[in-house]
């Protein structure tokens, strides 16, 4: 598998400002920089935990985002969900952007009523083109988090940051429209609709189903042609995308509720509990119990940290 996105940090934006608060929300930036700066190509990073929010103010950004060529250009943004595979290529241009772990961001989305206007999973990106007033109406709104993540850690200094964060993703489903979104859809593809099917079925069924076969009857195609199909667009085999989704799907549900892992265990029809535990520390690093403690709502940051 890429290298994974567990674990941003300033090495991933050379010469950026570049903020992270507990590595739950990051912020990076080249406003500082001359002209039309270069940025370098990076690695390419599977990324597994994060949200992007990318807007570019002048010149071009090149990247590769589940194996489809983007290029956002000044007053677009482009906005990233997990389980993707992010590169970025050599570019110019002057940016910025904003990273919050995926159960924050859900968080946000139904605490601000924008989970109504669109569906919140991962495998996606979202390219969108707005003029210039209505990117600087966001530029604003970032400036606001930049200030508030440049401050010393005092009480409740996350809950403020999900304040403005809430209030940015508010503002940003709030002045666009469905005629600002780029298309990258490969209508004559038959891979490409496979591929979204998949997806939707995936997270339909994922719950009860993580076998590819099953999903491969369902889509009547074999399991080898399915792989291949879902190995070029994420550069992970069908196996690994199912275990991808099944945990990001586990993590919304270990942050959302405080119940105990044998009823996390049923509700995702694991045949034990310790089943559960080995599959999730096997894929994440650590184990539910780890993760709850650093992760469920209850970790919400209230106390400075002096």
């Amino acid at each position: 598998m890429k290298k994974t996105g567990n674990l941003i940090t300033k090495d991933d934006a050379p010469n950026a400002f570049f903020s992270s608060f507990e590595g739950k929300y990051i912020i990076m930036d080249n406003l500082d920089e001359k002209s039309d700066p270069v940025i370098k190509e990076r690695e390419e990073v599977y990324n597994a935990d994060y949200v992007y929010v990318t807007v570019v103010l002048r010149g071009t950004l090149h990247m590769v985002v589940g194996g489809t060529e983007l290029e956002i250009k000044a007053n677009e943004y482009l906005a990233v969900t997990p389980c993707m595979s992010v590169k970025v290529k050599e570019s110019r241009c002057i940016y910025f952007a904003y990273l919050t772990m995926s159960h924050i961001m859900g968080d946000i989305y139904r605490r601000t009523n924008v989970q109504s206007k669109i569906r919140f999973h991962a495998f996606k990106f979202r390219h969108v083109h707005f003029d210039a007033e209505r990117t600087s109406i966001l530029f604003d709104c970032y400036r606001r988090i930049k200030r508030e993540h440049q401050r010393e850690n005092y009480s409740m200094k996350e809950m403020v940051l999900r304040a403005y964060q809430g209030a940015y993703v508010v503002k940003l489903f709030s002045i666009v429209s469905s005629d600002d979104i780029v298309s990258h859809a490969k209508k004559n593809s038959r891979q490409y609709m496979l591929f979204n099917d998949f997806i939707l079925l995936l997270d339909k069924k994922h719950k009860a189903e993580r076998s590819v076969q099953y999903y491969a009857d369902e889509l009547n195609i074999t399991p080898k042609y399915l792989s291949s199909i879902v190995y070029s667009y994420t550069g992970l085999t069908a196996s690994q995308v199912i275990d991808q989704y099944v945990v990001y799907s586990i993590k919304q549900f270990l942050y959302k509720n405080d119940r105990n892992i044998k009823a996390v265990s049923e509700e995702f029809n694991f045949p034990s509990q310790s089943f559960f535990g080995r599959y999730f520390k096997r894929t994440t690093g650590v184990s539910p119990n780890q993760y709850i403690k650093k992760h469920n709502v209850k970790s919400i940051n209230f106390i400075s940290n002096d």
